[in-house]
């Protein structure tokens, strides 16, 4: 399996942080090395365009389709198909149970709640050790993803 790579690059004076891996990689004509890369990116910061700007700026490899920060050139040929930069995955701290008002109404009901939840693969609910509520949610990534 390959391992993370780490950016910590500042983006406006301010600290920017991106873990990123390939996944899967197929030939294209016209991509740099005739090669295009599936990666995963996790943002730890959020800033403007910061998964854009670190690929294309610091990895020196621009999102597919990505008008602004593919640096043109041989790239425009590969826009035709849009945008390849798509959020699947998602967790998120629940913005109610996790209150001091909801925590109350968590612990009553959360044994309920996370027994309806357990089944459904695409949205989910768990309780961190500490007690943290999460709220999990994924999908599928759009067909065109895999189309090369």
């Amino acid at each position: 399996e390959t391992s993370w790579q780490f950016i910590d690059e500042e983006l406006d004076g301010q600290s920017a942080v991106t873990i990123w891996k390939p996944l899967r990689q197929w030939p294209l004509e016209n991509a740099r090395n005739d090669t295009v890369t599936l990666v995963e990116l996790k943002p730890k910061t959020g800033r403007y365009h910061q998964l854009r700007r670190h690929m294309a700026w610091v990895s020196n490899c621009p999102l597919l389709g990505d008008k602004s920060y593919d640096g043109g050139g041989l790239a425009r040929l590969l826009r035709d198909k849009g945008f390849y930069l798509c959020s699947n995955k998602v967790t998120l701290g629940h913005p109610y149970y996790n209150s001091p008002a909801g925590r109350k109404e968590w612990n009553a009901k959360k044994e309920t709640i996370l027994g309806k939840m357990e089944g459904d693969g695409n949205a989910r609910i768990t309780e961190e050790e500490d007690g943290t509520v999460l709220v999990h949610c994924e999908i599928d990534l759009p067909a065109k993803f895999s189309e090369f």
